[in-house]
């Protein structure tokens, strides 16, 4: 069988037209799959016309073969049986603890200053009890009693802040 000027231009860079391939591809097996094709193509529209530059057509042809492939292979996914999951919460979840948050800071600036402190270095900067009575100059006793009353203070703040459908879903629990 005698070679054409394309078929020979082709062989002659083969390497080429597998490395622009491999780039658009990276998977060695589809590499190769997308090279037969392409060159069976080629070979194909050759014997129906001559074509004067052969390795940019082949190029073409290649990444009509690659763009033919992902089509096959998107369309065939099955987007209802994927399972899309997302680690962030859900808006509704954000918002409900923003508005925790606010009530829980409105209800902590109602507390008296000392209490506020006391309540603030053990609960949130988890100092020791002694550390906070040495820091804020007070008895050990002084800073437990203002640590529960705070904890009274605040839980009887957040309850009443609660709104009536949440209230009567509590009770109801």
């Amino acid at each position: 069988m005698l070679m054409s000027h394309a078929s020979g231009a082709l062989l002659g860079s083969l390497g080429r037209l597998r490395g622009y391939i491999r780039k658009r591809v990276r998977d060695p097996e589809r590499t190769e799959d997308v090279l037969q094709e392409t060159m069976a193509r080629v070979l194909e529209q050759e014997r129906r016309q001559t074509i004067e530059h052969p390795m940019a057509y082949a190029c073409r042809i290649a990444d009509s073969v690659i763009f033919a492939q992902a089509r096959k292979t998107v369309d065939s996914i099955d987007l209802d049986a994927l399972e899309l999951v997302c680690d962030r919460p859900l808006p509704d979840t954000v918002l409900d603890y923003r508005q925790r948050l606010a009530r829980f800071d409105a209800a902590l600036a109602r507390l008296s200053p000392t209490r506020r402190a006391v309540f603030r270095l053990r609960h949130i900067e988890g100092k020791a009890r002694q550390d906070i009575a040495q820091e804020l100059d007070l008895s050990l006793e002084a800073v437990k009693k203002h640590l529960v009353r705070a904890m009274a203070e605040l839980a009887r703040s957040l309850e009443n802040n609660l709104e009536p459908s949440a209230k009567g879903q509590i009770e109801n629990a």
